[in-house]
């Protein structure tokens, strides 16, 4: 699970994943982009990437998102 709050206007870069990702708006708006179609994502709507969908992304200085990823996405540090 993923809890961003996006303080400045950006984008992603295409990129795809090995696993679903799940996405919540929570407030704002986030447009995803897919296939070249633009879907813009807004407060209480969710989507669902399925894995290796290529895709990218836009969202307002404010937004905040919630994503729940549906394998391996990173390694934690082990303590020695």
């Amino acid at each position: 699970m993923a809890f961003w709050t996006c303080r400045e206007t950006a984008a992603s870069a295409a990129h795809a994943h090995d696993y679903d990702e799940y996405m919540i708006v929570v407030q704002g708006c986030y447009t995803l982009i897919i296939n070249g179609e633009r879907m813009p994502v807004k407060a209480g709507e969710k989507y669902l990437i399925p894995r290796g969908v290529p895709h990218s992304g836009e969202v307002l200085a404010g937004t905040r998102t919630i994503h729940a990823f549906g394998g391996h996405r990173a390694d934690r540090v082990q303590d020695s």
